[in-house]
Formats: structure tokens, C-alpha cells, sequence
């Protein structure tokens, strides 16, 4: 087996808009500085599995009733169970602002994969305590966020620790299946993301605005519970694909109760179906994933020494992955005193969310919600804290160590580069077995075309997996490295996919590296990335969910950047408006952040030119206005007034605008604001425009009865009106945009 080498880099492909320059130079990553005494301090206070001094975590929570036994007679990393999202850990100290938030919410979406599967006897103990899918549904909300801190090495021996780790808990079956399609649900996938988008503004809980309030502005430092939702809902859509390994399964949950006749004999019949059975994973995803055996008492009506017993023997033929799982099968109802909600899921799917939460199976009086004893609770998340600390962190750590060691270091010397020139330039060092199979379409061969993927123990796939792997182990440095490796090697077997998301997830790896931004390396650089996977993505592979995903990920992290970073981030946000990827809904939460990308750009030195407020102030004014023909005021009010505190530096001091036109344009807005927000309520216009009010006159209700039926005030930035400048060109450094635009309007 052979692997393609480094050739040249890739010739750029023609750009999406002039807005974005273009670099031929080959990008160069600095040296990512370490301190060595804050390492080996790190390296005495968190030590190895096995060596840590820390007590296990049942010490910690003795004070309540936890049944379950460790599989491994070795202690967790940590003592500290931590319940709650509100901490980033290291190095970010914390969620101090929307900026971290968003970092960790992007971060926490490339979580490891886990999937499940359990015997029918499990499944059905599961389901007398009121969850439909069984052991999956049980298990998969207590993975999102794994209780105390996990401490990870990098691949130079590194340790850091964080407090915000969680794993994906998905149906094996369902992770095994092959992509829906060619491309992958386009247009379905986004269409659901903006259906629950209305289903949420349209909630009674939250009446006119959804999850939107009055005081929920949207400056810099905030961002609206609407386009978090809209953020996580678009990162959830991605599937199982041969381009990139984020949700391939890492380890899998094999699952047996002790109501089987024959337990031992039903795990390794589990196991079968997994290795070459109904469950067994296409060519694509590589096989040798983690088996964890779980062992599932029924705490009601079976002998728990008998369970010990048969927990021993599990120990014995199948290794120290094994856990013995205690709770109760009785439902729990919500008088129990011990009765505990089970928490909610944050990465619903867009199909799930649209599907709403399913009745319970008996009417118990809860409002459709499931509850769980709370020694179930306890049980429940130290078998997840045991499963992720003890198994699937070292396996990755481990696997990743290996493929450096075996396949990255070979590539990266001199004989693989060699060997890359030769396959490139001669032809020399062809897979024999592609062309015999007429398979290869590539310069290595390894790439089968038919089919749109390598075979799992190719380098190429390898190397992607290891990459994949460093990244959710948050080790961005080497992933940074690895995929830069990669883009020349799919260019060269025209894997257009792959070579989109190596492209993606390197300029991704680098902006998450504290480090990773140097002198050495520019903005230019981390832009002509994305403009790479944006044209792979769209043009050759036609593949519109990734498209918008890179972008959204080039919004949110060069907006976390600042400064140069934060201009360049709106306009790969107007990119995103132009390709008409986003639908209504999404166009006016764009138009948000637009407006947030340009407030963040701080002005230098103290002085009041190189801020770009007078564009935040506009883009804020389209917001409002797409909010009212979305039929939101109580939204667009907010939009409005950010955009006058925006605008507050043209204003005078009586707070009006120089330019009567812009006046009268504001003016206009309001107008349309009051009168949507009282038909909102079914209120009469007439009646509540007393006489105190300004507005209060004959004209102005002329103007009121006239505007009823009237679609928008203000044109759509994307219709090319005379207003608005058309997003897809760039904005102009100097900041004269405001004046020359309101003369015009």
C-alpha cells in the first residue's frame, strides 16, 4: 500500500466575490511556544491512569445513594463532578462573555462519537421506566457534558485539563449506515434547520419573539438565544460521511441485563454483529474502535451478588472495559421524593427537535417529561465519567500516537517526500491493487471513484482519522499540521470533499490555537482556506450544508479574533447571504452579526476613526426591517435601538440625524415597530395613540391606515436597492460609508 506525497500546492480556484484576496504563498505554522514548569507541575497534579493520587469519584458523592461498581480498580483522573456547561476550563478560564461561549459551543460540537448497543432484554428493562428508544435514549443526555475535569495529553506529552468535555451517544445501527445521498440532504437539512427556527419564534412560551427579548441587544459582547440555536442546530445536521471522521464511532457501548439466561454468550454475539454482522461498519469507517461491555443490573427484582459474580467473569474474557451498571426498573414518577427530571438534550437534531418530545408511555401526570430516580442519576454518570476518563480518552490518545509514529512521521521525512514527487511527476509507486481492481482515480491510486472514499487502512484515510482524532482531543496544533499534510495529497486524486474539509477544518485548527496565529502566519492565509472549501464544497461537490457550515465557522471564530479578523468575518457572512444558503430567518440573524462584526472592531489607540459603527448601525437597520416582514416587532425593536446606539456618534444632541432623509427613514421604522406591535396584540392603533403621543395627528394616521398593508419600509440589502450597498462586494477600509449611502436613501 502506497500513499500519495507533498506536490505542489494546490493552483487556487477563481474567487466567489472580490471582497476576498487571494495567496499563492504555501502557509507556514509558527512554533507553538510551551512553558515548561507549568508542564511538569501540570504532569505531578494530574497524573496517568493508575498513578493518580485523587480518590475515586464515588468519594465524592457518598453523601448520596450511588450503586455501581468500577470496572477497573483504578482510580478516575478527578474528584470533582461538575454538573453544569458554565465553565470552558483551560485555557480559557471560563465562559466570561458570548465570544468563549460561542468558542465552546463550536468546540463541544466535534465531540467523539459513541454508539450503543444493547440485547432486546436491556432494552426492554429500559423501557419499563418510560424511554421509547431503550438503553440509547437512557444513557445519551448525561454524555453531553461529563461530570468533573478531564485531563488530556497533547502529542508532545502536555497535559491540560477541561472542564467542558462531552461524548455523543448515537444508535449504533444508525452511525454505521452509509451518507443519505450524494449530497447528503441539502436541501432537507437546511429546510429543517429553518423550520425549527419558526417553530421557535412561533413558541407561546416566549410570545413575539420567541427566544428573543426586549433586552436582549445585540452589541459585540451578546448574542441572541435565536442564533445559538441557530448555531447548534446547524452544527448537529452533519452524519456519518467518508470525508471526515467527526462522527464515525470512536467506541461502542455493548450492552447486556441481568434478566439474560446467558449473558456471556449474548455479548459475544453482540460482538459478532458489530465485527462482520448487521451491525458492521462499511469500508469507510475503520473497524478496530473501542468495545466497552456493560453489564445492566436490575436493581428491583435480581440478586446483586449474583450480578457481581457474572461482572467477574465479564472481567475475565473480555478485559478491564467493562462496567456493571445498577438501577432500578420501576418508573419513576414525579411524587417519588428521590425523583429527578432527566435533563434535556442540547444536540437534538433538526428532525428531532421538529418531532417534539413523544408522549410518555403511561399517563403519570409529568407533562411529557421523564424522570429518574436519583440514585439512577448518580449510577448513570459515573459509568459515563468511568467509560470517557478511563477508556476512550486513552484509546484515543493512544491511536493517535501510533499514527503519528507510523504513518505522519514516514510522510513528513525526506523518502516520503521523495516518493510524493515521484508518484506525481513519474508515475512510480502506483497502488498495484487499484489497478488491478480499477479502483484508483488518483495519483496514488488509493481513492476509489466509483464510490467517493478510501478504504479505511489507506494513509489517507489514516491520516485523516489521527487528525480527526488530535482535534477532538483538542491537541489543535498537530491537527493543524496533519491537515495541511493532506490538502495536496486529495488535490492530486481529485477527492474534492476530502480536500474541501481538510482545507475547512485547518484554518478551524488554526484559529482555535492560541498559538497557532503568529507573525508568520496572516489573515490572508486563514481567508484563501476558506475560499478553498467553500468552492470544493459548492461548486464541485454541490454539498450546500458543509458550505454553510465552513462559513459559519469562519464567521464565528475570525469574529472571536477582532480587529482585521472581525471585518473579514462579515463579509464570509455576506458570502453566506449571496449564495442564497439561508432562508428567511436565517438572512435577518446574519444580518445580526453582520452588525455584531463590525461593533467588535474596536477603534485603535482610543481614537474614534478605524471603528466600523456607521456600518454596524446600518446592517442593524436591516435586521429590523426583515423582522417586520417576518412579522417580529417586539425583535426588530430591539434591532432598532441597537442601531440608534450605534448611530449615536453621527446623532446631535438632541439625538436626530444630520441627514433628513436618514431621519426620516428611522421615523419610518418606528412607525411600523408600534403599529406591528399592537396588531400583534389585537390591539386598536387609533385607540392607543392618545394625544401625549407626537405621532398623535391626522397625517400620521393617514400614514398609519396606509402602511397596513405595506410589504417593508426599507429594501432588501441583497435585492441590489439604492440603499444598500450589494453584500458581495467588499466594504471599504475608510469610514465614509455612512454618508455617501444616506444621501442616496
Amino acid at each position: 500500500m502506497t500513499s500519495p506525497g507533498d506536490a505542489a500546492p494546490v493552483k487556487p480556484p477563481p474567487s466567489f466575490s472580490p471582497g476576498v484576496p487571494r495567496v499563492a504563498s504555501k502557509t507556514r505554522y509558527p512554533s507553538q511556544r510551551r512553558d515548561s514548569t507549568a508542564s511538569l507541575e501540570s504532569d505531578r497534579a494530574e497524573s496517568r491512569i493508575g498513578t493518580s493520587p485523587t480518590p475515586p469519584l464515588s468519594r465524592t458523592t457518598s453523601e448520596l445513594p450511588l450503586r455501581t461498581a468500577s470496572p477497573h480498580g483504578r482510580p478516575a483522573r478527578s474528584s470533582t463532578p461538575q454538573a453544569g456547561r458554565s465553565s470552558l476550563g483551560s485555557p480559557v478560564d471560563g465562559r466570561a462573555d458570548a465570544a468563549l461561549e460561542t468558542r465552546s459551543l463550536i468546540i463541544r460540537s466535534f465531540s467523539p462519537v459513541i454508539g450503543v448497543y444493547a440485547s432486546p432484554d436491556t432494552d426492554e428493562l429500559v423501557r419499563q421506566k418510560g424511554f421509547k428508544e431503550g438503553f440509547w435514549e437512557l444513557i445519551r443526555p448525561f454524555g453531553e457534558n461529563v461530570p468533573g475535569k478531564l485531563v488530556i495529553r497533547d502529542s508532545v506529552g502536555s497535559s491540560r485539563g477541561w472542564e467542558d468535555y462531552g461524548v455523543r451517544f448515537v444508535d449504533l445501527k444508525e452511525s454505521c449506515q452509509p451518507p443519505d445521498g450524494l449530497n447528503q440532504g441539502r436541501n432537507s437539512s437546511l429546510a429543517q434547520v429553518e423550520s425549527v427556527l419558526e417553530k421557535q419564534l412561533e413558541s407561546p412560551d416566549t410570545p413575539l419573539g420567541g427566544s428573543l427579548h426586549h433586552n436582549d441587544l445585540l452589541g459585540p459582547s451578546t448574542t441572541s438565544p435565536l442564533y445559538k440555536l441557530y448555531l447548534r442546530q446547524l452544527l448537529s445536521i452533519a452524519t456519518a460521511s467518508p470525508h471526515e471522521a467527526f462522527r464515525h464511532p470512536v467506541a461502542s457501548v455493548i450492552a447486556t441485563s441481568s434478566r439474560n439466561p446467558a449473558p456471556l454468550e449474548s455479548l459475544r454475539q453482540l460482538y459478532a454483529d458489530t465485527n462482520n454482522g448487521s451491525r458492521r461498519a462499511p469500508d469507510w469507517i475503520h473497524p478496530e474502535y473501542l468495545r466497552y461491555y456493560v453489564l445492566v443490573h436490575d436493581e428491583d427484582r435480581d440478586d446483586i451478588s449474583e450480578s457481581t459474580k457474572l461482572y467477574d467473569q465479564m472481567k475475565r474474557h473480555f478485559g478491564l472495559h467493562c462496567h456493571l451498571l445498577r438501577l432500578r426498573s420501576n418508573q419513576c414518577v414525579v411524587t417519588d421524593d428521590d425523583s429527578v427530571q432527566v435533563p434535556e438534550c442540547e444536540w437534538l437534531s433538526p428532525s428531532e427537535r421538529l418531532l417534539g418530545r413523544a408522549e410518555p408511555l403511561v399517563d403519570l401526570d409529568s407533562d411529557g417529561l421523564l424522570y429518574l430516580f436519583e440514585s439512577d442519576i448518580m449510577a448513570i454518570k459515573s459509568f459515563v465519567r468511568e467509560l470517557v476518563a478511563q477508556s476512550v480518552i486513552p484509546f484515543m490518545e493512544n491511536k493517535v500516537a501510533v499514527w503519528n509514529d507510523r504513518v505522519a512521521s514516514r510522510r513528513r521525512g525526506i523518502s516520503g517526500r521523495f516518493m510524493s514527487m515521484s508518484r506525481k511527476w513519474a508515475g512510480f509507486g502506483s497502488s498495484s491493487r487499484s489497478s488491478l481492481t480499477g479502483a484508483g482515480g488518483g495519483a496514488s491510486g488509493n481513492y476509489n471513484v466509483a464510490h467517493g472514499f478510501y478504504d479505511y487502512d489507506n494513509d489517507e484515510a489514516l491520516l485523516r482519522k489521527m487528525a480527526d482524532y488530535a482535534f477532538m482531543l483538542r491537541d489543535w496544533k498537530l491537527s493543524g499540521s496533519t491537515y495541511e499534510l493532506l490538502r495536496s495529497d486529495y488535490a492530486n486524486d481529485k477527492a474534492w470533499k476530502h480536500h474541501a474539509g481538510a482545507y475547512e477544518m485547518c484554518a478551524v485548527s488554526l484559529l482555535l490555537n492560541p498559538l497557532g496565529m503568529g507573525t508568520k502566519t496572516k489573515l490572508e492565509n486563514i481567508d484563501q482556506m476558506f475560499e478553498t472549501a467553500c468552492y470544493s464544497y459548492l461548486t464541485r461537490c454541490s454539498d450546500a450544508p458543509n458550505t454553510l457550515r465552513c462559513l459559519t465557522l469562519a464567521v464565528e471564530l475570525l469574529k472571536i479574533r477582532g480587529g482585521s479578523a472581525a471585518e473579514s468575518a462579515a463579509k464570509w457572512a455576506m458570502r453566506a447571504m449571496d449564495l442564497g444558503l439561508i432562508e428567511s430567518i436565517g438572512q435577518a440573524l446574519f444580518s445580526e452579526r453582520i452588525s455584531a462584526c463590525y461593533a467588535s472592531r474596536a477603534p485603535v489607540n482610543g481614537v474614534r476613526w478605524g471603528s466600523r459603527r456607521r456600518k454596524a448601525g446600518m446592517w442593524s437597520l436591516f435586521a429590523a426591517d426583515m423582522w417586520l416582514r417576518l412579522g417580529k416587532p417586539a425583535v426588530a425593536s430591539a434591532c432598532l435601538e441597537e442601531a440608534e446606539r450605534l448611530y449615536a456618534d453621527v446623532m446631535g444632541s438632541d439625538g436626530v440625524f444630520p441627514m433628513p432623509e436618514m431621519q426620516t427613514l428611522v421615523d419610518n421604522l418606528r412607525l411600523s415597530v408600534k403599529v406591528g406591535y399592537l396588531e400583534a396584540r389585537g390591539l386598536d392603533i387609533k385607540e392607543e395613540t392618545g394625544s401625549t403621543d407626537p405621532l398623535d395627528n391626522e397625517e400620521t394616521s393617514e400614514k398609519l391606515d396606509r402602511r397596513l398593508n405595506r410589504r417593508s419600509l426599507i429594501v432588501n440589502p441583497l435585492d441590489m436597492g439604492s440603499l444598500a450597498l450589494p453584500p458581495v462586494q467588499p466594504a471599504r477600509d475608510e469610514d465614509n460609508l455612512g454618508n455617501d449611502d444616506f444621501e442616496r436613501a
